[in-house]
């Protein structure tokens, strides 16, 4: 027996240092104060409690009533949410700790203390962190909510919340758990040794159920104090203990169900302690004390059955009846006290409610007046702001008006003004009428005079007087030819495109880009002469000149020049010009053969520069212009002045230059020196496609031209070497040959005339083309017979000739003769081998 009672003392202790933990639910505040009340009332001086809640972080966040996923939001919104998230149910658990501590100071508990604390856990799911909790701390005894108090009803014998029933299946087995609801016992899930054992776990339905089985030994429960440091309150010094024990003892199946159910009934006195909030607490407490006493005597009353047999059924009856009175009347408190507790809270709840509602009020009243105040004044202030915008309108309207008088008064003036324009228009037009008049009777004067003049010298038999080898044209011709010389048809600096007699020219006005005529007519139609005489594919053909407007005609080359071509290339970092290496190579053999040819006759062009370099519309063709410009005008620098062939030989290597490097000048100059020093690689140096090797040659020719002085004598021959340098290349360029290049612009490749070289009429090569009023060039004689015949149509359109006057196509005419030459040349050399 001795060995017996220190079992249970060390049992004793061991309960007293373990805890019971509740689980406490997100939304569960409220609900949790009743059960809280039926722990403190089933464990009112042997358990320390810890309420436990598990943590789930939340996926989604409330944004202005719509749920945004946290993946969505900022990490400082996701914390800031998660952090009023935990302060709320912190708040939950402190409400719990404070119904301890008032538990205490109410002196619920007499001579007890209560070890209150709480545990916040975070897992993604409720049960599984339930289930760590368990396992981390040992938990043993867990108390947690059934259901939720609304499905709450006195026939639910089992937990129906999904969560409890998990934990119920899938807890420990060495942990007990009470499910309550409600303030109210629901079932047990009893702690089973061998199930401990095995991993399994047992489930009691109900403490009814489990009190049937007569095979299970029953402990009544121990009622003792246990210390408490945050909320511990003792009135005596010495604690007392209540203690209800029951021995486990095997009788007949009627005594033992009438035992199980003294002691179930013992159980429920003992669990079902009030929680006093109201004024009759201490005569509630009495009754709980009586109510215990009560129990207490109907123990020590009841007799020990023996294996013999058991006491008489009255005294059975009288025990049991008085137990169920005093449960009924224990229950009866319990119900009482919560509701009035229920009560109070409900007074204090709608008390401060009321003391919200009408602070609220009182400052939505305050914040009204002060409104209603600042409305006013804005109100007081827009009025104001509306008069003086009505005095803006008013002025604004008298302006309006006076604006409109004064309009109607300019409009008057107006149609003055145009009545007097018209006056005008009619005025210059007679102006220019009689301008055009006296200019058609100039132009005849001068016409006679030179008639007479020429008539005069050939009667005293003067043979110095020439006649004139260029087409004269008058002003008025180039006027329509380039429609009064508009912009439109500017094509830079003084040049004008337009189209005289059929044929698309280039109107230059020797006086129209800021420089100053040097000769007079005379010495005008002297220097057009000469530029008249020379000839060459390579320049472009003379078509007439206009003494009266100091104005050269010639022909159209519609490709641009070589300096826009060249600009596309200029500067550093810029992409290659925009010819091909090849097509280059031509446009430099062209060159160096017209300055070449002038300088045989002993003639200077002056102005060798790229802008002067024409490129036709194919990529193989160029001529050069600007032929004896620079003799018809005065230059501001006296050095420009200079026109000799080693000035044009030097200009013709800096060209050189520019095109195999694509730089400006001077650049392309510095750079071909540094390459032919071996300071820097041609590799580098060359630019635009060309092969390394003939771009080489190309650039050490161009230096050499460019190192001739005045005094150097060698200006012939190095042309002719750039000249054979320059056909070497265009043989090495793939797929073409010297003879398809230069033979590209004049005929076809097996000798044959080009098609613009024949007649229409006659269709063969024409000797003298001159261009009729359909714009096509014709042979003369047979021209002539067409108009003769009588026909005034187009030989080529079949439509009404504009005008019957034929006018020589000199460029076509040179044209044809120098194709005539080469076509002997090769013929001759043909034969020869």
């Amino acid at each position: 027996m001795e060995a017996i009672g220190d079992t249970r003392n060390e049992e004793v202790e061991e309960e007293e240092e373990e805890a019971v933990y509740c689980a406490v639910g997100k939304e569960a505040g409220k609900e949790w104060k009743a059960n809280l009340l039926w722990v403190l009332a089933s464990f009112p001086r042997r358990r320390r409690v810890v309420f436990i809640h598990v943590h789930r972080p939340p996926s989604r966040v409330n944004m202005m009533g719509a749920w945004v996923p946290v993946s969505q939001l900022a990490e400082e919104e996701v914390n800031a949410y998660r952090q009023l998230e935990e302060e709320k149910i912190s708040k939950v658990l402190d409400d719990l700790l404070d119904i301890c501590k008032t538990w205490v100071a109410n002196k619920l508990l007499k001579n007890s203390q209560v070890n209150a604390s709480k545990i916040i856990f975070s897992c993604d799911d409720t049960v599984t962190g339930l289930l760590h909790l368990i396992d981390d701390h040992g938990i043993t005894e867990l108390v947690m909510g059934a259901a939720s108090n609304k499905a709450y009803s006195r026939k639910m014998r089992a937990p129906r919340s999904k969560k409890a029933q998990k934990v119920q299946l899938k807890a420990s087995p060495s942990c007990k758990i009470w499910f309550v609801c409600k303030g109210n016992l629901i079932c047990t899930r009893e702690v089973n040794e061998v199930l401990n054992r095995t991993g399994s776990s047992t489930t009691s339905t109900s403490p009814r159920s489990s009190t049937s089985d007569n095979s299970r030994s029953r402990s009544s429960p121990r009622v003792h104090s246990v210390s408490s440091e945050p909320f511990g309150m003792q009135d005596s010094a010495e604690p007392t203990s209540l203690s209800v024990d029951q021995t486990p003892i095997r009788e007949d199946n009627a005594m033992d169900n009438s035992t199980e159910g003294f002691n179930h009934e013992a159980t429920d006195v003992a669990s079902s302690s009030t929680v006093p909030v109201s004024e009759n607490l201490e005569a509630e407490q009495r009754s709980a004390a009586t109510v215990v006493q009560s129990l207490q005597q109907i123990e020590e009353d009841s007799p020990t059955p023996s294996g013999h047999g058991s006491e008489d059924a009255g005294d059975m009856d009288d025990a049991y009846d008085k137990l169920k009175d005093a449960v009924i009347e224990a229950e009866n408190l319990r119900d009482e006290a919560y509701e009035e507790t229920r009560r109070r809270q409900k007074a204090d709840r709608d008390l401060a409610d009321a003391t919200r509602i009408a602070n609220e009020a009182e400052r939505s009243y305050q914040r009204e007046a002060r409104h209603r105040k600042e409305v006013e004044e804005r109100i007081a202030r827009e009025r104001a702001a509306i008069d003086q915008e009505r005095r803006e309108l008013d002025d604004v309207l008298d302006q309006t008006r006076k604006a409109d008088a004064r309009a109607a008064e300019l409009e008057l003036q107006i149609t003055e003004s145009e009545l007097m324009m018209c006056d005008l228009e009619s005025k210059i037009s007679e102006s220019y009428g009689l301008l055009h008049q006296l200019r058609r009777d100039r132009r005849r004067r001068d016409e006679s005079i030179s008639t007479s003049t020429a008539s005069a010298a050939a009667a005293d038999g003067c043979d110095d007087v020439e006649t004139e080898t260029f087409l004269r044209l008058g002003l008025s011709e180039l006027e329509t030819a380039t429609n009064n010389f508009d912009e439109s048809v500017r094509i830079g600096g003084g040049v004008y495109r337009g189209e005289l007699r059929g044929m698309e020219v280039a109107v230059r006005l020797i006086g129209d880009d800021d420089v100053t005529v040097a000769v007079d007519e005379v010495g005008f139609c002297r220097e057009v002469e000469a530029i008249g005489r020379a000839r060459h594919p390579a320049l472009v053909a003379l078509v007439g000149a206009c003494p009266e407007a100091r104005a050269v005609v010639h022909e159209l080359v519609p490709g641009g020049s070589l300096e826009s071509r060249l600009a596309v290339a200029g500067g550093e970092g810029s992409p290659p010009a925009t010819l091909p290496w090849h097509a280059m190579c031509v446009v430099a053999h062209r060159t160096c053969s017209a300055v070449a040819f002038l300088h045989s006759t002993g003639t200077a062009h002056g102005d060798v520069r790229p802008a002067n370099i024409l490129l036709g519309d194919e990529c193989c063709s160029s001529k050069l212009a600007g032929l004896g410009i620079r003799r018809l005008v005065t230059t501001p620098a006296p050095e420009e002045d200079e026109m000799t062939p080693e000035r044009d030989a030097r200009v013709v290597g800096v060209v050189l230059l520019r095109l195999v490097t694509g730089k400006p000048p001077f650049t392309a100059v510095k750079l071909s020196r540094e390459a032919a020093a071996g300071v820097k690689r041609w590799h580098d140096v060359v630019n635009g496609g060309w092969p390394v090797d003939v771009a080489t040659e190309v650039a050490l020719v161009g230096l050499k031209l460019c190192h001739v002085s005045d005094s150097d004598s060698s200006t012939c021959r190095l042309l002719e070497e750039a000249i054979g340098v320059m056909e070497a290349a265009m043989s090495a360029a793939p797929g073409r040959s010297w003879s398809s290049v230069s033979s590209a612009s004049s005929d076809g490749g097996d000798g044959s005339a080009p098609s613009y070289f024949l007649c229409p009429i006659m269709k063969e090569v024409m000797r003298d083309p001159q261009i009729a009023g359909d714009g096509y060039s014709y042979e003369a004689e047979a021209i002539k017979e067409w108009l003769k015949s009588g026909r005034d149509t187009s030989p080529m359109t079949n439509l009404k000739l504009p005008r019957r006057e034929l006018v020589p196509n000199l460029p076509l005419r040179e044209a044809i003769h120098e194709w005539r030459l080469r076509r002997a040349m090769r013929n001759k050399s043909t034969s020869r081998s």
